[in-house]
């Protein structure tokens, strides 16, 4: 790193929250980068009843008076299974929680860089305070050889050190596999809402509304790109004239069946969960409730289109570069998938 941050003690652990399914081609791989982390870690790893051999190819590694494993009773889904080895995790005496893949690979720092970051907004914002760090990686393919060396970068991310609700909320840009939080921070999270579709969108939004954040410029992880990801796949994540071809963009045009923005997955779910049930969480300002109830209003999709697009448009919730904005616009105009 570009300059010398506070430090914790060495012996202060870390637990490494490790969710696994059929993960057996390549969980080996991520294991062993945990496991020679330069920063002292416990793995917690939770498996979602896998049918292949992925306990008994990462069971010998494991450090029998340090790392646990737990087979869950009936398969949950990855972010159930998060939910759960999380919760877990907690159980033990550490109070810093890294969560990870089952098909990455991490760089050696990537626990020491974490921690000397938390060590930095702990100074600032005191150790009871809901804390989160997190980080940019690469892209790697299904071998493991480079991509692109900034994921953010290659998806236009325009997540920032600074606060920005907005962004956090549509395009958001925490990633999870690179995430590293207090105790603070993991109570605040759990239980996860219902409808989750992913863990890593419920902790960045509560992080940026009631904690404190750190973004590392450094891709500290190796994002496996292949044909099963949990999120993103390697056919997903295709460019060009092919990857037009193959999402079906033709097929979608003549039957102006475009997507739009985060309107399928669980934000307005997730959404009203926090809002529902406000009882559980610190109070929000009013700024704070204004952007999220302006983008619920967005997600139910009741308003007319041209209200829409301009909410887009002239709000923080979307990429700002203008081939995005000119496909953005033909969406919203010509769709008929939300036309009841």
């Amino acid at each position: 790193m570009s300059k010398s941050l506070p430090t914790h003690p060495v012996d202060t652990r870390v637990a490494v929250v490790l969710c696994t399914y059929n993960g057996a081609e390549y969980v080996e791989a991520q294991v062993e980068s945990l496991l020679a982390q330069v920063h002292p870690v416990s793995i917690r790893l939770c498996d979602d009843v896998s049918s292949d051999d992925t306990i008994e190819r990462i069971s010998g590694l494991l450090r029998a008076d340090i790392d646990t494993i737990n087979v869950n009773k009936q398969n949950t889904g990855f972010v159930r299974n998060f939910e759960h080895c999380l919760s877990s995790a907690m159980d033990s005496d550490e109070n810093y929680f890294a969560l990870s893949d089952q098909d990455d690979v991490w760089d050696r720092s990537r626990i020491a860089c974490g921690m000397s970051s938390m060590a930095a907004l702990e100074l600032v914002h005191g150790r009871d305070v809901p804390l989160l760090v997190h980080s940019d990686l690469n892209i790697v393919d299904a071998q493991g050889q480079l991509m692109h060396g900034s994921f953010l970068a290659y998806r236009r991310y325009r997540i920032a050190e600074e606060k920005s609700l907005p962004v956090i909320l549509g395009e958001n840009g925490v990633m999870g596999n690179t995430i590293l939080m207090n105790r603070a921070m993991a109570e605040l999270c759990l239980p996860f809402p219902d409808a989750l579709h992913v863990h890593d969108y419920w902790i960045a939004i509560l992080a940026e509304l009631f904690g404190h954040r750190a973004k590392l410029d450094l891709s500290l992880v190796n994002y496996r790109l292949h044909g099963s990801n949990a999120s993103n796949t390697a056919a997903s994540m295709g460019r060009g004239i092919s990857a037009f071809i193959a999402n079906s963009n033709w097929n979608k045009l003549v039957k102006r069946n475009f997507k739009l923005p985060f309107k399928e997955d669980s934000r307005l779910k997730t959404l009203e969960y926090l809002t529902d049930n406000s009882d559980q969480f610190p109070a929000l300002s009013l700024e704070q409730r204004r952007s999220i109830e302006a983008f619920k209003e967005y997600l139910r999709f009741k308003q007319s289109r041209f209200s829409s697009l301009r909410f887009l448009l002239t709000s923080n919730f979307i990429r700002k570069d203008l081939a995005y904005r000119l496909r953005l616009v033909m969406a919203v105009l010509l769709t008929q998938r939300y036309t009841r």
